[in-house]
Parts: structure tokens; sequence; C-alpha cells
């Protein structure tokens, strides 16, 4: 049963619309970049920043999700140049904290996969638990505009159809990842 303001419960959404200005969807944008490695303009592509917000806030305790927004801030101003570094300072600072990595990570299967997975049992008797979160998809188009389908160069089945007869032919290739670079044997270049 959905909460409502009648029977005495907080009413999710109607909070979680409050919440949502044009401020804190650009910073969410910005956190959402450097989790997902997508650019600004394909994330706001899926249409889905606001839809990812409310679910985000109806999903956790007040305050986790401004509190990440907030770290991962912090950690873009405090990290240098290199992408390298970047990754590690988001790796150490954000996801092996025990209360926001577990978020971090689920903003990622979100942005990928449209799902939001209920964090653990533990995680809530820890830092509070939500008026209302559960695992499921959050609409058909979070569905249909996972950066899964980009990110493996396929479509999402059975909702955007390739065409007839698109099944006869080869697909078509995807690009590999680079390799990563040879380690440098000890000694060397000394």
């Amino acid at each position: 049963m959905e909460p409502s303001a009648t029977d005495g419960t907080v009413n999710a959404a109607g909070a979680a619309d409050r919440a949502v200005t044009s401020e804190r969807a650009e910073r969410f944008l910005a956190m959402s970049v450097i989790l997902t490695g997508y650019g600004r303009g394909q994330l706001l592509g899926t249409g889905l920043t606001t839809a990812y917000l409310r679910a985000i806030d109806t999903a956790l305790p007040g305050g986790v999700l401004d509190d990440l927004i907030g770290a991962l801030g912090r950690v873009l101003a405090g990290s240098r140049s290199s992408e390298a570094d970047l990754a590690a300072n988001v790796a150490s600072v954000i996801l092996d904290d025990p209360r926001l990595g577990p978020v971090a990570r689920n903003v990622i299967l979100l942005w990928y996969c449209g799902t939001w997975h209920a964090l653990s049992d533990a995680w809530h008797a820890a830092y509070g638990a939500p008026p209302h979160e559960t695992t499921g998809v959050v609409s058909a188009q979070a569905y249909q505009s996972g950066l899964q389908w980009a990110a493996a160069g396929a479509h999402p089945a059975n909702a955007r159809q390739q065409g007839f007869g698109a099944w006869s032919a080869p697909p078509e290739p995807v690009s590999p990842a680079p390799a990563p670079p040879e380690p440098v044997p000890e000694g060397a270049g000394t």
C-alpha cells in the first residue's frame, strides 16, 4: 500500500517533489557523471534525472543523498587533475565508506539498469530506515534508457525493436576496451 497523508504516514512522493530543485538536480547530475563514466549530455538524454532524484529521496533516510553529493564534491575539489587520482579518491572516500558506499553503488546501478536495490537491513539499522524502500524498476522508461544497453551495444529486449529481419544480420562489433598498460619490470629505466 502506498503511504498517504490520510493514514498518518509520510507521503514519500510528495516529500520528494519538494526536494527536487534545479541546483540539486545539477549537483546530482555532476555526481552521476563521475560515478557512471558517462557524460552530462548522455545522462540528460535519458530524461530521468528528476525521476531518479525522486526515487532515491523516497528510498533513503533524509539527508543521505545530499551527504553523498557533498562528499563527492569535496573529492572532486581535492583531486589532482588525473582521472586515476579522481578514481582512487572516489574509491577510498566514497565507495569504501560504510554509509555512502552502498548508496553510491545503488546510484550507479540505477543509471545502468533503471532499478533501485533495497539497502541491507544492517545498513538501515546503522543509518536509518526510510518510510518506503523496495527493490524494483523505477519505470519502463528507466529500463529502456538504462546505460547498460549503450555499454553493451545492445537494445532493451522487448522495448526497442531493431526492425524487421534484424535477427538475420550478424551483430555489429562492439569496440573492445583498451588494453591495460604493461607493467614496468622492477629496475627498468634506471
